[in-house]
């Protein structure tokens, strides 16, 4: 909503040309005398009204709509628009190249890699598959008796606290080939 000063501010031309109501241009005549702004406002508008503009003439009139139609082409053809991205050579040739890279890296990451046999510790996540299958009640006691000798050496590590066990869990691929590195080496110098 526009505020009183905004209202009369906008009715300075026609004050200027003198056909507002009496009553109204007292109203701006009084507002002129406390108003700077609106006075200065006033100042200019009654410059610009001294100010001749030449008639350009027919010629002027004439071209006049041919010239607002090439501006007005002239500012579509810079605007953006999706029909200039998907016609253009080079985007087309952009989005197929990432398309043939993301397939490409789709194909190759879920290929199976087959782990070396000769190498025990070439992944941490290289699983053991156990048949139990002939197990008898007779091997029962020996395996209590192999869990009872090994509970020792379970019970020294607290698990809650610091544990190599989650150490090595805890290793990145980086870290884990360069801990088998390091013990091909040791193993091989008797270390």
């Amino acid at each position: 909503m526009k505020s009183d000063h905004d209202r009369k501010k906008e009715m300075l031309p026609d004050y200027l040309k003198g056909s507002l109501p009496e009553e109204m241009r007292s109203e701006i005549d009084h507002h002129l005398k406390d108003c700077e702004d609106c006075r200065d406002e006033l100042s200019f508008i009654t410059e610009l009204v001294k100010v001749e503009v030449p008639d350009p003439g027919d010629l002027f009139w004439q071209t006049l709509p041919q010239r607002v139609k090439g501006t007005v082409e002239e500012e579509k053809a810079k605007r953006f628009s999706l029909r200039s991205i998907f016609f253009r050579p080079f985007p087309i040739a952009a989005t197929v190249a990432v398309l043939l890279v993301l397939f490409l890296t789709y194909t190759n990451t879920t290929k199976k890699k087959e782990l070396p046999a000769y190498e025990p510790f070439f992944s941490p996540l290289t699983v053991t598959v156990v048949d139990y299958s002939a197990l008898t009640e007779k091997d029962i006691p020996l395996i209590t008796e192999k869990l009872a000798v090994n509970e020792l050496s379970l019970q020294t590590e607290n698990f809650l606290e610091y544990s190599y066990v989650k150490e090595y869990a805890s290793l990145n691929t980086k870290e884990m080939e360069s801990l088998y590195e390091a013990l091909k080496i040791k193993s091989g110098t008797g270390g």
